[in-house]
């Protein structure tokens, strides 16, 4: 019976915590791992007080009283909790008494605007389908005159390929319409994707890290927080590199054009458990944490930060995320995006599919 109550609690969406009488941590389910963003070895070294912003003395107090006889716990909206240095978490609180052998407090912790933040995701995701149809008819439409025009170039400078002038302005035409034909190209995507077969994706994360800081010449440190204990999952590894290889190289360009001090991307991998992506509930998944301390995404171009052609750099196109979100849908997973100015913040979640899903 006591498994069975343990299963129940770590399927549940909301974090659950218990202590001990000195308020020592002594057990967390996996949504509390996942909403601090620490390993449950991590979290069973700490105290609930340890966890607390030292602000909110008066939440404080309401956690020690909560430890007398007869106390009958309560409840706290919005309470801050600071579980690493720079790092806040905002989370709705209730608190009672362990009603097991000794004595002791069971805490519940659910985000803020948690349904909130689902009906966003799920509006998002509609929006960003819908633009992202739209470019790639678009391009469609765009390719089959492209190449007309392209062979027409060519056909005149085969003609009058002695006129130098001439020569010159079909020249033109045709490098235009090769660059125009790429970037059509990157608007449609890959034709033929690999398919998904098991793999590390620390070992893609690694690659692509390694790439960066050879183009970075060590003005930017990169910041690595794995758990080596993830298993292998079904992975397009060429695909899965380009999507990291956007977030990270959008992160290093923004750090870098804006002259940030000490510069810091951090890469972190952690498992998540209950998570609902695109409206399907996925036991298992992974969770890719890319953060770093740049000036944060403007905040008009936030909601539609993965749409096609949406970027705040001058010579940048807009593809690169909109290109990441489609590989990452192909896994059936999904990104999301928190940024305010000083920190931005990309999770790729990855769900753990069963092997026909893979197959598909």
């Amino acid at each position: 019976m006591q498994h069975d109550a343990e299963a129940l609690i770590e399927s549940l969406n909301t974090a659950v915590l218990l202590t001990d009488g000195q308020l020592r941590i002594v057990f967390a389910n996996s949504a509390a791992q996942q909403l601090f963003l620490l390993s449950r070895s991590r979290l069973l070294q700490m105290k609930l007080t340890d966890l607390i912003d030292k602000e909110q003395k008066n939440l404080l107090d309401s956690v020690q009283a909560a430890l007398k006889p007869y106390a009958t716990g309560f409840s706290a909206s919005k309470a801050q909790f600071i579980p690493e240095p720079n790092r806040c978490v905002t989370a709705d609180l209730n608190i009672s008494h362990y009603a097991g052998k000794g004595k002791g407090l069971v805490v519940e912790c659910r985000p803020v605007d948690y349904q909130q933040k689902i009906n966003d995701e799920v509006q998002r995701r509609t929006q960003h389908l819908a633009a992202r149809d739209l470019v790639r008819n678009l391009a469609h439409e765009i390719k089959n005159p492209l190449g007309g025009i392209r062979g027409a170039a060519q056909l005149v400078d085969m003609t009058y390929g002695s006129d130098k002038a001439l020569h010159e302005y079909t020249r033109v035409i045709i490098e235009q319409a090769d660059r125009l034909k790429a970037l059509v190209d990157n608007l449609l995507g890959p034709q033929r994707p690999n398919p998904l077969t098991l793999g590390n994706v620390h070992y893609v994360i690694e690659k692509v890290l390694s790439l960066e800081a050879m183009e970075t010449h060590g003005n930017v440190r990169f910041k690595k927080d794995y758990d080596p204990s993830l298993p292998e999952l079904p992975l397009d590894v060429n695909a899965m590199e380009q999507a990291l290889i956007n977030i990270v190289s959008n992160a290093v360009q923004a750090l870098t054009e804006n002259k940030t001090h000490n510069p810091t991307i951090e890469v972190r991998t952690r498992a998540r458990s209950g998570s609902w992506i695109n409206g399907v509930k996925h036991p298992t998944s992974l969770v890719i944490v890319i953060a770093d301390n740049g000036p944060g995404i403007p905040e008009n171009i936030r909601e539609t930060v993965f749409y096609p052609m949406v970027t705040s750099r001058t010579a940048g196109n807009g593809l690169g995320l909109s290109i990441a979100q489609s590989i990452v849908e192909r896994h059936q997973g999904t990104i999301e995006c928190e940024s305010e100015p000083g920190r931005t913040v990309f999770k790729i979640i990855l769900p753990y599919l069963k092997e026909k899903s893979m197959k598909k």
